[in-house]
């Protein structure tokens, strides 16, 4: 059972941090714009797809990237599959991993290998066959599709109708298992008294066994690491992709430190206001709710600038040697924040701080970079 919780922590760690590096990726690779408004980029054997509505059904050897409203894939990955949107639907091929996060997951695709999903409503069509583990979150769960190994629910309501070559462990709020359910492992499941129901037709091999109800107590520490841990990835994803940016916000920061934390406290205070004035008009409800994707997004990242700085002031000229340098700086910077952040009260004080003067730098930053001001510091500032 640890193993299997240690496996989901992680998968659903390099979802999140997939999840926010898709805007990063989008900036920095060559776009294309079709005529539906959604971009499309090109890193190497990856495609990347930024949109109200974006849609792939060509064949890439790499991976496929989608972000946006409603998001559909009825193409062929040579490796993964990511994303993160309102409603997806997925009916292609993936040779690799899927990896999705969304209001409404739809997924009715062969996938050789394991496939981690979060969303409101998640279903795992008939047509859908993973080849080893999935590991599922999600306020509604229909799974109908065959997982080779094992299979991890996490949900309200859950409804298993499908084949599994292992266990299948389950931590809901209400359970079903239907007549055409195949399980050749074990049952385990963590269901309120009386709201499991196991249908007679179903075949299940191993143990049917009622575990005790979820502890929510270990389900927010789980919770907490796995922030962690997104952490973590994702701000070495970000610093990794646009170094320079990020060299030259840690640059920023330490030279003028009250500038950056006057315009972060601007931005954390007035994009809010700014954001439920316009959402009165339903005409700006759509630009509101951009703004506050786009806030959640800078305040997450001004952390990474302020983790970037107190590395590189701690470790000196070994975190200046290129890439891999500014990710050692930025790791050795949020291991101390977040050993910091455990600390009662201070801890939170800490992450408020961090947020409001690295979202100043980063902003002063990008705006001189984006007008040209300065050219932006190299990677061996």
């Amino acid at each position: 059972m640890s193993i299997t919780r240690g496996a989901h922590s992680r998968s659903v760690a390099a979802l999140l941090a997939t999840s926010l590096a898709l805007p990063v990726l989008a900036c920095r690779a060559p776009v294309a714009r079709n005529e539906t408004q959604v971009r499309i980029a090109r890193r190497g054997a990856d495609v990347i797809a930024v949109g109200g509505a974006p849609q792939l059904d060509d064949s890439i050897p790499g991976d496929a990237m989608l972000a946006g409203g409603q998001l559909r894939f009825s193409g062929a990955t040579g490796e993964d599959y990511i994303g993160a949107g309102g409603s997806q639907s997925v009916t292609g091929r993936i040779h690799g991993s899927l990896r999705a996060a969304g209001g409404e997951i739809h997924v009715a695709a062969p996938i050789d290998r394991n496939a981690t999903i979060a969303g409101g409503r998640v279903a795992i069509d008939s047509l859908a066959v993973v080849g080893r583990n999935a590991y599922i979150a999600g306020g509604e769960v229909r799974m109908a599709g065959t997982v080779r190994e094992t299979l991890q629910i996490t949900g309200g309501t859950v409804f298993i109708d499908g084949t599994v070559g292992g266990d299948v462990h389950v931590s809901a709020g209400e359970l079903r298992v239907g007549p055409r359910a195949r399980i050749d492992g074990s049952l385990y499941y963590r269901v309120p008294a009386g709201k499991a129901r196991v249908d007679p037709a179903a075949r299940i091999r191993g143990r049917v066994l009622a575990l005790p109800a979820q502890d929510w107590s270990g389900a927010a520490r789980l919770f907490r690491a796995l922030l962690l841990i997104g952490f973590l990835v994702a701000g070495a994803v970000a610093v990794a992709l646009a170094p320079r940016v990020a060299i030259d916000a840690a640059e920023r920061l330490r030279e003028r430190p009250g500038q950056a934390a006057l315009v972060g406290f601007l931005w954390l205070v007035l994009v809010p206001i700014a954001a439920v004035i316009v959402a009165i008009t339903l005409v700006g409800l759509p630009l509101a709710l951009l703004a506050c994707a786009i806030y959640l997004v800078v305040a997450y990242l001004g952390r990474v600038v302020l983790a970037l700085w107190l590395g590189r002031l701690l470790l000196g000229p070994r975190a200046a040697g290129g890439r891999g340098g500014i990710v050692v700086g930025f790791l050795a910077g949020a291991i101390i924040l977040a050993i910091v952040a455990l600390i009662p009260v201070l801890g939170g004080l800490v992450w408020l701080v961090a947020t409001i003067v690295g979202v100043g730098a980063l902003l002063v930053a990008v705006r001189a970079w984006s007008r040209g001001a300065e050219e932006p510091r190299t990677l061996g500032a």
